[in-house]
């Protein structure tokens, strides 16, 4: 029977995720090494679980990221993981000053990518997961360089980039909050409001989204042939990195392993083979 893609993808925005927020945070030591935990501490630890089950995922890593940790980029690289554009600055698309601001944040990121692997990224995940007027124009000008984004939350199915009806050749990888760290660990004394979950819950809520996913992709396979539903999980190496959680994590992709019901795949591995499936004609 087919088996159901399953893609690990990590978002290594470091320092990134506090600058964008606050500019002021630059000058908050304390506050920044919350993002250096992610390539410092989590990113090794991440490595490591990855080589366990003989997986390879995709990281999408902003500009400026690479640019401080070319060496950790390069390991990444060098142990088959997929790389993938995420801006230079983390700076959401809807907060940019226009079109040519957002250009350069795409174009910069994976200029500094080719320069340290030699290659520019094939795939798009957009800080915070949101679009400008411009951000499609961005994407369909850069085609065949970029090959997908994984940005909606509309569907559990890999197809084509749909946005305001405008139809694109670009393979969308869906995603959504329920299945990201960030929505159940993401804290700081900056940003209130927000209360920690137990590991247990967690884990509870990724496995059962898992389990009834993969029982409505193989009751469409048994059906039909085919199915397109995808599991798409997102975490940062500076939540997800802390020792328990990454215990936690490595439990739940054996129990995904355990199914012999799914496949590990990068984004490209899985944008290609829809793309190869259902061709645009």
């Amino acid at each position: 029977m087919k088996k159901m893609p399953v893609l690990l993808t990590f978002d290594v925005d470091g320092e990134c995720l506090w600058r964008c927020r606050d500019p002021k945070n630059a000058e908050r030591p304390v506050i920044l090494s919350q993002g250096r935990y992610g390539p410092e501490s989590g990113v090794p630890r991440i490595l490591s679980m990855l080589r366990k089950h003989g997986i390879h995922a995709t990281f999408f890593v902003p500009g400026f990221t690479v640019d401080e940790y070319p060496d950790m980029v390069r390991q990444m690289d060098a142990e088959g993981h997929e790389l993938g554009n995420h801006s230079w600055s983390h700076t959401y698309p809807d907060n940019m000053s226009g079109y040519d601001e957002e250009m350069k944040e795409y174009l910069d990121c994976s200029d500094i990518m080719e320069k340290v692997v030699g290659y520019r990224p094939k795939g798009y995940r957009s800080p915070a997961w949101e679009f400008s007027p411009y951000t499609l124009d961005i994407l369909e000008q850069h085609l065949p360089e970029i090959a997908y984004s994984s940005n909606m939350m509309d569907t559990e199915r890999i197809r084509y980039l749909t946005v305001n009806g405008r139809k694109t050749k670009l393979v969308e990888l869906p995603i959504h909050w329920v299945l990201d760290d960030a929505a159940f660990w993401l804290y700081s004394v900056r940003t209130p409001g927000k209360c920690m979950q137990p590991l247990s819950a967690v884990k509870e809520y990724w496995q059962e989204e898992f389990d009834a996913l993969l029982a409505e992709f193989q009751a469409e396979v048994r059906e039909s042939g085919d199915s397109d539903i995808c599991f798409v999980l997102t975490c940062h190496p500076q939540i997800i990195g802390r020792p328990a959680r990454m215990k936690m994590l490595d439990e739940f992709v054996q129990h995904m392993q355990d199914t012999n019901a799914v496949e590990f795949m990068t984004g490209f591995e899985a944008a290609d083979a829809f793309r190869r499936a259902h061709p645009i004609r």
